[in-house]
């Protein structure tokens, strides 16, 4: 069991009081450390609830007041009504040390939710094996990977995955790249053609194809996107995609992502899983014909028309057929809950026809989930920055990587809302002061340790016990801080939003500072206050600690 927090405790206090005071269902709204207001919490529960009482909100402020007094004594020490009916309150610097103690006691699991037996299939990233990743896979990834670490710690059953987009005509294309490559390796002077991919990596494929065959496919030809051989293009296909998605993989693991199944549509294909759920789509009259083509009638579940599954030729499908095919896999094979893709932004007008395939399939149609991420602009000397060393026409995440560090990368691309467009100013992160928040956040950890390296040294250890010697208000300020951080964890998940640990982690960290500003933590000549206040650092430290892992920051020792 995990131990209740000071706010899901006063919860509790206002749901028993207005069951005193006669209200049922009183579902108190609480609000912490409100601008401008001098007081811990403050809840409206008196306005929200005054007309089932037939009174004024200020007397049902009044009325909570009085009996949480009466009642909880020991808690409080001052609850005071401002305005139309709010409720501030403020509690006993003894009560809110306890925190100190659960932190000290849960450690890693601090904030922590207990298991609630759903199972998450997360769709991390999808990008076609046909280059390397740019900044804005980078976004997508750090932010699937962020959900993935909230998700497992808020209680659910992670699932990861990505799709690999191994079939269809962008691999006939990569083959046709890697062909070109090829034949130049061998001294046969070959131009791209339009179609071909740009970037780097290609002809790297291509020397490993030319130590593998030598010249055995010197004459076989070529168009824009296809080697005419069939063999020599399957070859051309596979080898290319094999090693373009190794590297993937490897880039993905050098930024702390890691995923547990790679879904490929090639397979798909070859298991005859659209034919599967095309017969399926058939059997519960989903489908139609018109003029030749054949529809699925995804208006009857939202969508603003019917999507062609199978076009006109009777044979090419469109992009939804083997979508809807591959989730139908995927959600038979998961048995997951909620399938939760994380998708650029520009894939918004395809939600409601997925929604509605799958619905036709028998399922809630809630069990899909869209997470859209929008662009990511670079900014270098106040100007977009858009030159790659690496040759490319996108910037490289291997080069922010190398540029400012894994952590900076995971921070700033966590820290913004996946909802909106993001600029990432290299030159802010690579500051070395208060303005970076990355540096901020990472400069409280090492000074953290620093402080507790100093107690070590001279034998100190913190007190974890409850104490009324944290009375300073921004100690106590910290503690509620603390104590606070179940629910933001709970809330960063519940609205699919990591920036709000970044927020948080923020918050801490200022807080922090400023308390190291003011006050002295270590004193010889008060040994019980240096005490309990080492309890506070290492507090401070591990729930910081345990924010980080959340977006995949590493924790600094020093600086």
């Amino acid at each position: 069991m995990t131990t209740k927090t000071i706010y899901q405790n006063f919860k509790e206090m206002l749901i028993k009081t207005a069951t005193k005071l006669g209200i049922d269902e009183p579902r108190p709204q609480i609000e912490l450390n409100k601008t401008g207001i001098d007081a811990h919490f403050s809840t409206t529960v008196a306005l929200t609830n005054a007309k089932k009482k037939r009174v004024a909100p200020q007397v049902l402020a009044s009325e909570f007041r009085d009996q949480l007094l009466a009642d909880y004594q020991e808690v409080f020490a001052d609850i005071s009504i401002a305005g139309p009916g709010f409720i501030n309150v403020t509690f006993n610097p003894s009560y809110l040390s306890k925190v100190t103690g659960q932190i000290n006691t849960a450690k890693l699991d601090y904030g922590r939710v207990e298991k609630n037996h759903q199972i998450v299939s997360l769709e991390e990233v999808s990008v076609n094996p046909t280059g390397y990743l740019h900044v804005g896979h980078a976004r997508n990834a750090v932010i699937g990977d962020s959900l993935k670490r909230l998700f497992e710690f808020t209680g659910y059953d992670v699932l990861t995955e990505y799709y690999v987009n191994d079939a269809g005509n962008q691999i006939n294309i990569l083959a046709v790249t890697v062909f070109v490559y090829y034949l130049n390796q061998l001294g046969i002077k070959t131009s791209l053609p339009e179609e071909a991919y740009k970037g780097e990596g290609y002809e790297l494929v291509a020397h490993r194809l030319v130590e593998e065959y030598g010249d055995k496919f010197k004459d076989v030809t070529f168009t824009s996107n296809q080697i005419d051989d069939e063999k020599v293009n399957e070859i051309f296909r596979k080898k290319a995609t094999a090693y373009f998605l190794e590297i993937i993989k490897s880039q993905l693991k050098s930024i702390g992502v890691e995923i547990g199944y790679y879904n490929s549509e090639q397979k798909m294909y070859d298991d005859h899983e659209i034919e599967k759920v095309l017969a399926l789509y058939e059997q519960k009259k989903a489908t139609y014909y018109q003029e030749g083509a054949l529809f699925l009638k995804t208006t009857q579940y939202g969508d603003d028309k019917d999507r062609v599954l199978v076009k006109s030729d009777g044979k090419t499908y469109t992009y939804l057929t083997p979508d809807l095919a591959s989730h139908n896999v995927r959600i038979n094979r998961t048995k997951a809950n909620k399938l939760i893709n994380v998708w650029g932004g520009d894939h918004h007008g395809y939600i409601a026809r997925m929604k509605a395939g799958l619905t036709w399939l028998g399922n809630d149609p809630d069990i899909l989930e869209i997470q859209m991420i929008q662009m990511v602009r670079v900014i270098k000397n106040g100007t977009e920055f858009k030159m790659s060393k690496r040759k490319g026409t996108a910037i490289w995440m291997i080069d922010l990587v190398e540029m400012i560090g894994k952590d900076a990368l995971r921070y700033m691309l966590a820290a913004k809302d996946a909802n909106s467009h993001m600029d990432l100013d290299i030159d802010l992160v690579q500051q070395k002061n208060a303005s970076n928040p990355v540096y901020y956040a990472q400069y409280a950890t090492a000074r953290l340790h620093s402080i507790l390296q100093q107690a070590n040294d001279r034998d100190l250890a913190p007190d974890f016990n409850q104490t009324a010697l944290l009375k300073e208000e921004k100690e106590t300020t910290l503690l509620i801080t603390l104590d606070n951080f179940q629910e933001v964890v709970k809330q960063a998940t519940k609205q699919r939003s990591p920036h709000l640990i970044t927020d948080y982690i923020q918050v801490v960290a200022r807080q922090f500072h400023s308390y190291y500003a003011e006050f002295k933590i270590i004193d010889i000549s008060q040994l019980e206050l240096t005490k309990v206040r080492l309890g506070l650092i290492v507090s401070v430290l591990q729930v910081l600690t345990n924010a980080f892992a959340l977006i995949g920051l590493d924790v600094i020792e020093e600086m």
